[in-house]
C-alpha cells in the first residue's frame, strides 16, 4: 500500500493558524440534525492534517465550509487565511487562498482540453496573458501533463484527470489545500499518481487538510482528526488513534494494511507490539520476534 510521507515542515507555535474554526455548525435544509455539531479545528502553516470518519460524519461538509463554498449555520469563529467565513466577502476571499479538490475530478474539469482546464481559474481572475501562459506551462510540467496539454479531459485516465484537476486548483497560488477523498474513485495506478503529487506539495510546506477513508493514507500525517456525527471524537497523533481499537471499530475505520496483517499474525500466535502502521514497521517488529 502507498502511504503518505512520514515527515513534513512543522509549524511553529508562534505562527497563526491558517484554518481555525470554533463551535462550527452546519445543518442542511430540511435536515433534523446538524451535519457539523460544534466542531473545533485548526491547521497551521505547513501542517498536514488527516480527517477521517464514516460516511455522513461531516468530512465533506467541513471541506466545503473551509474552502468558502458553503456558509456555516453558526460558529463562534470561522477563519481561513485571515478571512471571515461567516461573511460573503470573507468566503469569496477564502476561495482565492484555499484550494479544494474533490473526489470526482470530472466535476472540476470544465474545458475542452487539459491546458484550458488548468488556465480556467487564472482566466477568471483576469491574469495577464503572458503570465497566465507561463503559469499554465509551469503547472503542466509540475504535474506531468505537458504531453497531454491538448488532450480532451474525457480521454484521460482517472489519475490523469485528478492530476489535471489538481493542477487547475493550484494554478492559482494557494496557502492551503483541502483534499476531499482525492483517491476514492481511482484505480491503484491513479492513486499512486495522485499521492506522489501530494507528497511533493507537502514537502514544499503547503498546509494540507486531507479527508480520506483510506487508512494507509493517514499514516505519516502530523495529526489526525476523527469525526462522528459532525463532532471531533479524536484529535492527536496517528498511532494514538489506531491504538484505540474500540474507537476504531466504533467509527468503522479499520487499520492500515500493515496493522491488519499484524492482527492476523497475532491471531496465529505471532503478535508484535506496538502495533505497526507501515510495512517497514511490521518487518522490523517481526525481525525482533525471531
Amino acid at each position: 500500500m502507498t502511504n503518505l510521507p512520514d515527515s513534513s515542515p512543522v509549524p511553529t507555535d508562534a505562527a497563526p493558524a491558517l484554518l481555525e474554526v470554533r463551535d462550527l455548525r452546519y445543518r442542511y435544509p430540511g435536515a433534523p440534525v446538524d451535519a457539523l455539531a460544534g466542531l473545533d479545528l485548526s491547521v497551521g502553516q505547513g501542517e498536514f492534517v488527516a480527517v477521517v470518519g464514516a460516511n455522513g460524519s461531516g468530512k465533506s461538509t467541513l471541506a466545503r465550509l473551509l474552502g468558502g463554498l458553503e456558509k456555516a449555520s453558526a460558529a463562534a469563529l470561522a477563519m481561513a487565511c485571515g478571512h471571515d467565513l461567516l461573511t460573503q466577502d470573507g468566503r469569496m476571499a477564502a476561495r482565492r487562498d484555499v484550494g479544494v479538490l474533490f473526489q470526482n475530478p470530472e466535476n472540476q474539469l470544465v474545458a475542452e482540453c487539459v491546458e484550458d482546464d488548468v488556465a480556467f481559474g487564472l482566466e477568471n481572475l483576469a491574469w495577464p496573458p503572458e503570465a497566465m501562459l507561463a503559469r499554465v506551462d509551469e503547472m503542466l510540467l509540475r504535474f506531468g501533463l505537458t504531453d497531454l496539454r491538448r488532450r480532451e479531459p474525457h480521454l484521460l485516465s482517472g489519475g490523469q484527470k485528478q492530476r489535471t484537476a489538481l493542477a487547475g486548483v493550484l494554478a492559482v497560488p494557494r496557502r492551503v489545500l483541502v483534499l476531499d477523498e482525492p483517491t476514492a474513485m481511482l484505480d491503484p495506478a491513479g492513486r499512486v499518481e495522485v499521492l506522489a503529487a501530494v507528497r511533493e506539495l507537502r514537502a514544499e510546506g503547503l498546509a494540507i487538510l486531507y479527508v480520506t477513508q483510506e487508512m494507509d493514507e493517514v499514516v505519516g500525517a502530523d495529526r489526525v482528526v476523527a469525526l462522528e456525527a459532525g463532532a471531533v471524537v479524536y484529535e492527536g497523533d496517528v498511532a494514538g488513534l489506531f491504538r484505540d481499537g474500540r474507537l476504531v471499530r466504533r467509527l468503522g475505520l479499520g487499520l492500515p494494511a500493515a496493522g491488519e496483517l499484524a492482527l492476523e499474525l497475532a491471531a496465529r500466535g505471532r503478535g508484535v507490539t506496538p502495533l505497526p502502521l507501515t510495512v517497514d514497521e511490521l518487518l522490523e517488529a517481526l525481525r525482533g520476534t525471531t
